[in-house]
């Protein structure tokens, strides 16, 4: 990668926040800071246990008018951002960033220093000006007039068709130089709207759910519930501990709870089998809850998509929903498999989440009911004392930091 002088970073849906906008910002910020700095590392034990800390930080992350800057903390002038560059491209909140180069507010300066870029030459190149500084003797269009008039061998144009975009914001501290715009994950800053528990099952379906519940501003808290005797053994395993590495980089820790599930199936064994999947469902939702209690979460969020399979009938969950007055969010409500599948792929949770894995018994029923009445699923919790069991659930659960 060329050498640049900093990466040029924009929001987007932060504007619209009002009075509020600076408390957005600020989390933006913090998160910025993270995915360049990361105080810990992934599969680490948690913040008070850390033990990777850099001694300096990499990156300095300033706000400068409009935009926050990022610019590296080496001695050199010029540097490679290839790092920062991936590290931006997971944070909630950005609209998109460029790698630029910075010069002298002088349109000669500004002129050569353009000429110098990395693609520039042998490319047709539409000009972008902007001049955020006004105490300047020129203006925008006088940059694009400059550029024009003096272009050369270069081939600059005004042509919204042309192979490229060079942009040109002369600021207070310098003119900023850059071809193009990557674009950025968008939403709202992780932590920006409180937090949520989310149900990790392992398949597809919920980490894709997790991560549209962090994009808009949902600082995650997973619950996952397991077959396995032991919680230590669900925590090692290799679908888990990928599928929190990688959720990880869009938050800037994952606690997870580690269930497990054998108290319920026990009890579960009283009840025809048909209606398992839903009841396992609630008692999912009502251990959300009270970890939401603790944790001072506002949400709970699920992988569900309407209709894709039988504990996800109109009916079934409106069966499963325990009205604990907390927001239940199911982001894929309205996707289709493939939809789900292709944005695992993207965010690459898709590998792990096909992996092997001893899954909960009452996640797979046969023959399972499809219409099944919110006042059978309040009877039967009650009548196998559920609530009594989910407590004693919770004591053997097991709380990790990825």
């Amino acid at each position: 990668m060329e050498k640049y002088d900093a990466v040029i970073v924009h929001f987007g849906e932060i504007w619209l926040k009002g009075k509020n906008r600076s408390r957005f910002i600020k989390i933006l910020l913090d998160n910025i800071e993270h995915a360049l700095n990361p105080v810990y590392s992934s599969g680490g034990a948690g913040k008070a246990q850390a033990k990777n800390k850099p001694k300096k930080s990499s990156y300095k992350i300033s706000m400068e008018y409009d935009r926050v800057v990022v610019y590296s903390s080496k001695k050199s002038k010029k540097s490679d951002f290839k790092s920062a560059l991936e590290g931006l491209s997971v944070v909630f909140g950005i609209s998109w960033f460029a790698p630029c180069i910075i010069c002298e507010n002088r349109l000669s300066k500004i002129l050569e220093s353009a000429n110098a870029m990395p693609g520039i030459k042998n490319a047709a190149i539409r000009i972008e000006a902007h001049r955020s500084y006004k105490n300047l003797d020129f203006d925008s269009r006088g940059i694009v007039s400059y550029f024009l008039e003096n272009a050369g061998e270069l081939k600059f144009s005004l042509d919204s068709k042309a192979e490229k975009t060079l942009y040109i914001n002369p600021t207070e501290r310098g003119c900023f130089l850059f071809l193009g715009k990557m674009q950025g994950a968008g939403g709202l800053p992780v932590g920006s709207s409180g937090k949520a528990v989310v149900l990790l099952s392992g398949g597809i379906d919920s980490p894709v759910a997790a991560y549209y519940a962090m994009k808009r501003g949902l600082e995650p808290i997973y619950l996952h519930a397991h077959a396995f005797a032991d919680n230590k053994e669900a925590m090692k395993s290799k679908k888990i501990k990928g599928l929190g590495s990688l959720l990880r980089k869009y938050s800037c820790c994952s606690k997870i709870y580690f269930m497990p599930s054998h108290l319920f199936q026990t009890a579960a064994m009283a009840i025809p089998k048909k209606y398992e999947h839903v009841l396992f469902k609630r008692f999912l939702l009502e251990a959300a809850a009270a970890i939401a209690q603790s944790e001072g979460a506002k949400a709970i969020a699920s992988g569900e998509s309407l209709g894709q399979v039988s504990s996800q009938t109109l009916q079934n969950l409106i069966a499963s929903d325990p009205g604990t007055g907390l927001l239940l969010m199911r982001p894929l409500i309205g996707m289709d498999k493939q939809e789900i599948i292709n944005k695992a792929k993207q965010i690459n949770t898709f590998e792990y989440s096909i992996l092997k894995y001893k899954d909960v018994c009452s996640i797979i029923v046969r023959d399972p009911a499809t219409n099944i009445k919110k006042e059978l699923i309040d009877r039967l919790y009650k009548n196998l004392d559920l609530q009594s069991i989910l407590s004693k659930t919770l004591e053997k659960s097991l709380v990790a930091e990825f």
